[in-house]
């Protein structure tokens, strides 16, 4: 070696200000809970938060905390140990790149359904009559139009967000994400459900909706049906999910294939006998 460990040599000087400086806005950061491993933290704690079902009963009722639930649909999309699981709650998701300003949900997230079907505050929602909000532990019944509503629980003061279907005009890519939270509260907030068997939809017109009973739900716009985007699969802070969309899926008989069928899941219990 031509020098010892005790010569300084080159940018000496720049090198030890750069790392002083490094380690002070480390320490700011850290102070400030601005680190990405705290708001990771943070976004985990906010959108994981379990929210426990407020109802145990056999029907949906308005006010009420509700999951939708497609139980038909693989929880995965490659089947793990030759066992296949079913079950996927439509969530709010929160991307990677918004991690640095965003810990909690806000306008304009997007809706994906996931494997997670545990209650929590990222799947589950408050079911609102698209007639009068305040209307809060009456039956729903098939053919009433009803708001799906997220509650931010870290800021009960902020304002509340909608599940809203943007319809597209032109073709839309078979991966395009209609569905996110929105702040307006206008018709393509609202969304409606018939019976699953086309010979109940014109005799149950009306008629209470069950919890965790199999259902169509629609946007009332655009009169096409929610459904699993089960081709699209994703990777996200929360692990694989798929998209979700409002599409008909029918077989050559006019009836709903599987990726139209949901539940609304009031009631823990009738989840678990499912």
């Amino acid at each position: 070696m031509t020098y010892n460990n005790s010569v300084l040599i080159g940018n000496w000087s720049e090198e030890r200000l750069k790392n002083e400086y490094e380690f002070k806005l480390f320490l700011r950061k850290r102070d400030r809970r601005e680190l990405l491993l705290q708001r990771s933290r943070t976004l985990f704690s906010n959108l994981l938060r379990e929210r426990p079902m407020a109802i145990s009963g056999t029907n949906v009722l308005y006010g009420f905390n509700v999951q939708v639930v497609a139980s038909d649909m693989p929880a995965s999309p490659k089947m793990v140990g030759g066992k296949q699981n079913y079950g996927l709650a439509m969530s709010i998701l929160v991307m990677d790149r918004q991690v640095d300003y965003m810990q909690n949900i806000t306008d304009g997230c997007l809706m994906t359904l996931s494997p997670i079907t545990t209650p929590c505050c990222r799947n589950t929602f408050v079911i609102i009559s698209a007639k009068d909000e305040n209307i809060r532990g009456k039956k729903m019944k098939y053919g009433d139009e009803f708001l799906l509503r997220a509650e931010n629980y870290g800021d009960p003061t902020a304002a509340p967000l909608y599940v809203r279907y943007t319809p597209s005009c032109t073709p839309a890519p078979a991966d395009r994400m209609p569905l996110r939270l929105s702040a307006v509260k206008d018709s393509n907030c609202r969304f409606t459900t018939t019976p699953l068997l086309p010979c109940d939809r014109l005799e149950g017109l009306g008629t209470p909706v069950k919890t965790g009973a199999k259902l169509i739900i629609k946007n009332c716009v655009s009169d096409t049906s929610l459904c699993v985007m089960n081709q699209n699969w994703m990777q996200t802070f929360f692990g694989a999910e798929c998209g979700v969309n409002c599409r008909d899926h029918v077989d050559i008989h006019g009836r709903f294939t599987a990726e139209n069928i949901f539940t609304l899941v009031s009631d823990v219990e009738t989840k678990t006998k499912d």
